[in-house]
């Protein structure tokens, strides 16, 4: 093999540390304490290798939150952070449930749609942020469309905030050019 990949270092380690015992013992000792972020996105072959690593010392600490799994596309196994009270029996779970960015009902919204998952943690979201606006939602039939409906709602709202407090979040660059586009039309 001349060439691998993440996940193929994934797999060798898991190999080494089943054919070299003493390699996964030196590892197990060097690292007494692992951390892992955004857990709810480990895959299969990550798991074992973290209860593999922690399997000494059970020194893990694991943030994560399972209404945020994202990433079966890709492989990544919600199961692994909704069985880690079973895996690490001695851990002390805190569930961080005050949110500071949202208001009450964005909370209320987003606690309606993630509810109905039945495979999950039960949890309460609350916030001091006050009810705020009410939700609206839009839809649209192609990308012109949502940026021009935005363009006028950042226009309506001009006189109520200054342009560098607006801001407009995509998740990948080319989403960018109609919102482009249609700000060059409208001068804005």
């Amino acid at each position: 093999m001349s060439t691998v990949d993440f996940g193929d270092l994934l797999l060798l380690n898991l190999d080494l540390f089943k054919k070299a015992p003493d390699v996964l013992q030196y590892y197990q000792e060097r690292f007494r304490y692992v951390l892992v972020d955004e857990y709810q996105d480990t895959n299969n072959c990550q798991y074992q290798w973290l209860l593999q690593l922690a399997d000494i010392y059970k020194n893990i600490c694991c943030v994560g939150d399972d209404d945020q799994s994202i990433y079966s596309w890709r492989g990544a196994n919600v199961a692994n952070i909704l069985r880690f009270e079973k895996d690490f029996k001695d851990a002390k779970i805190i569930r961080l449930e005050q949110n500071y960015r949202s208001t009450s009902r964005i909370l209320k919204a987003a606690d309606s749609v993630i509810s109905n998952n039945k495979e999950r943690h039960k949890k309460t979201l609350w916030t001091e942020s006050g009810q705020g606006e009410k939700v609206k939602l839009f839809s649209f039939s192609n990308d012109r469309s949502e940026a021009s409906t935005i363009a006028n709602i950042i226009q309506e709202n001009l006189r109520k905030f200054h342009p560098n407090e607006i801001a407009i979040l995509v998740r990948a660059g080319y989403q960018t050019r109609p919102f482009e586009e249609v700000f060059i039309q409208n001068s804005m």
